[in-house]
């Protein structure tokens, strides 16, 4: 999918910059950083593109530099429960999602391209 600049795309390139710089930053992400570092040792990059808070635990997806996407299920208040750890390429993740999701997923894409830049 082509960027073409919309609001829509740069209010997802700012949601994405800041669940970048939470993931990386935050304590409270330390759990979710762990494992996809553990997971993906050479990575390099990350952003949240899905998050889904359930009962007792999180769901969330995370693109891993250009290639993958990770879907960490990890409890909210039991440490000793392992997480769900789902990991599969971009291109599955893309397939039947809605049209805004694709330009979140593109835009998603985008900013990581440019973190590996450099």
């Amino acid at each position: 999918m082509k960027l073409r600049g919309t609001m829509t795309e740069q209010a997802f390139r700012e949601e994405l910059s800041a669940s970048r710089t939470q993931l990386f930053n935050d304590i409270s992400m330390q759990r979710f950083l762990n494992i996809i570092s553990e997971t993906f040792p050479a990575m390099k990059t990350a952003y949240i593109l899905y998050w889904t808070p359930e009962q007792g635990e999180d769901i969330i997806t995370f693109l891993v530099d250009i290639h993958s996407v990770i879907k960490i299920e990890l409890d909210r208040y039991d440490l000793k429960i392992a997480p769900i750890v789902d990991v599969y390429p971009i291109e599955n993740l893309i397939k039947g999602r809605s049209k805004i999701n694709q330009i979140k997923i593109a835009v998603a894409l985008d900013l990581a391209k440019n973190d590996l830049e450099f």
